[in-house]
């Protein structure tokens, strides 16, 4: 999968589709649990009951492990794994996204941050990476190639 981070901003953008993902997913767990606090009623009394001793004989009444209640379960457990793939996933592109901030502000030089980006990014993408202009990327790289062709001669 992250062989297809193309540029920092797909970076940026699957971090962000990653964490609304883990919200959903726990907002779904939260939902189910809630319904299960919803059904068992206030404590000793099964929300549905009229309080007479027919409804209070055993078989008569439904219980809370019954099928949906299992399905229901299941969901949890499905979505609580989903969770922890989600999260290993994300772990894997906050490592990726704190090693290119660090490149990045490690060189303080705005000539030789674009430089070093242009070896493995586009212009586009290192313009973005350093907070400028695609167009003043464009110009450091040709006034650094201008030097290194210089140097040659």
């Amino acid at each position: 999968m992250l062989d297809n981070i193309s540029s920092y901003k797909d970076l940026t953008l699957l971090i962000a589709t990653g964490e609304r993902v883990k919200k959903e997913l726990e907002d779904n767990i939260e939902d189910i649990q809630a319904y299960f606090r919803q059904i068992e009623g206030a404590k000793g009394y099964k929300k549905s009951t009229s309080y007479n001793d027919y409804d209070t004989i055993m078989g008569e009444r439904d219980t809370h492990f019954s099928v949906g209640y299992g399905r229901l379960l299941d969901e949890i457990h499905r979505l609580e794994s989903m969770i922890v793939l989600e999260d290993s996933k994300l772990k894997r592109y906050y490592k990726m996204k704190k090693e290119i901030d660090n490149c990045i502000a490690s060189v303080t030089s705005i000539n030789v941050k674009v430089s070093l980006l242009r070896e493995k990014f586009t212009q586009e993408q290192v313009a973005e990476m350093v907070d400028k202009s695609t167009r003043t990327v464009q110009r450091i790289d040709k006034k650094n190639k201008s030097v290194v062709l210089d140097g040659m001669v």
